[in-house]
């Protein structure tokens, strides 16, 4: 798995906000989608029944001082106390419509990062499938975007949205937070 670009560089060495610096240009056909404050999770499907579930992991500072940038994914596990909430996220999670593969989703509700869009249940948002809320007339200028995102309520909760996620082709191709400005 690979992160998503940020559309804008950052000041690292200072407060790691975004600059005006253009690092990905997002094309005008390109489909903005809310960037949902969550836990990342994928779900293999077969038969119709689900057969693995995974977390995502990020690199520790000793593996990314080893050079390894890119999070992966690790299989949950239903017995540990730390995985208690993924599960129910799952359980929760109407899957019937779900087609076998691999869905890449975000991990929402209650339970999950402290619940910042005030969700009544926990649940997962298949953003593989296209279950994110979709934004019109996103600008993609700095300044446009540092106006625009402090204004923006989440279509799918209660609450301010945490970014934008732009799509082309059914792959995610830049994003932005409103923590970056």
């Amino acid at each position: 798995m690979e992160k998503i670009t940020t559309i804008f560089n950052r000041n690292w060495e200072g407060n790691h906000k975004a600059t005006s610096e253009i690092l990905k240009q997002i094309p005008p056909e390109a489909t903005a989608t809310e960037k949902l404050d969550g836990t990342n999770v994928r779900v293999t499907i077969r038969n119709h029944s689900v057969v693995r579930l995974e977390k995502r992991r990020n690199p520790s500072p000793i593996e990314k001082a080893k050079g390894i940038k890119e999070p992966w994914y690790i299989d949950a596990d239903e017995y540990s106390p730390q995985d208690k909430w993924i599960y129910d996220v799952l359980n929760n999670t109407n899957l019937t419509a779900i087609e076998d593969g691999e869905w890449g989703g975000e991990a929402v509700g209650t339970n999950i990062q402290g619940n910042p869009l005030n969700l009544s249940t926990n649940r997962i948002v298949f953003f593989s499938l296209g279950q994110c809320p979709i934004f019109e007339n996103v600008p993609t200028n700095y300044e446009g975007l540092k106006e625009w995102l402090p204004k923006q309520i989440s279509k799918y909760g209660e609450g301010k949205i945490e970014g934008i996620v732009w799509w082309l082709n059914g792959e995610p191709i830049g994003k932005i937070k409103l923590k970056d400005f």
